[in-house]
Parts: structure tokens; C-alpha cells; sequence
């Protein structure tokens, strides 16, 4: 099941143990490439963690320059 990518928990539940340290002492040391694929899978999202993070910033900048401009120009109309 470890092997198909099934989670640890599942996999745990289904043979019984009782903790997924179990299972995990078990197979995953026998798997080796179980661990390998899960390690691979995290550092696939970090990137994608990263530019969301750095896309979040952009747009925060955007909007505080479009403010700054728009205060700059209600500064600049003449008052009645």
C-alpha cells in the first residue's frame, strides 16, 4: 500500500497497528524508495509555497503604489 502511495494512516489502520510509527519503522525502512518519493512530493510544493508567497507580495505592492497614487492625485485637484 506504501509502495501504491497510499497515506501511512490508512496503511496503519488497514494492517492493524496500533501507532503509524509502526508502520512506518516497518516499511518504510524496507521501501526505501516510499521515503524518496515522499521527500520528492514536499519539495515539489516548496516552490509552489514560494511563489504564491512572493505572488502575495507583488500584488500587496501593486495595491499600496495604485493608494499612493491615488492620494497623490486627490492632493493635486484644486478645492472649490
Amino acid at each position: 500500500m506504501l509502495a501504491a502511495g497510499s497515506d501511512v494512516k490508512i496503511t496503519s489502520g488497514a494492517l492493524g497497528h496500533s501507532d503509524t510509527r509502526i508502520t512506518r519503522d516497518i516499511y518504510q525502512s524496507v521501501l526505501r524508495h516510499v521515503g524518496k518519493n515522499a521527500a520528492e512530493a514536499t519539495a515539489k510544493l516548496v516552490p509552489l509555497r514560494q511563489k504564491a508567497e512572493e505572488e502575495d507580495a507583488r500584488k500587496a505592492e501593486k495595491a499600496r503604489k495604485k493608494a499612493k497614487r491615488a492620494k497623490k492625485a486627490g492632493e493635486k485637484k484644486p478645492k472649490n
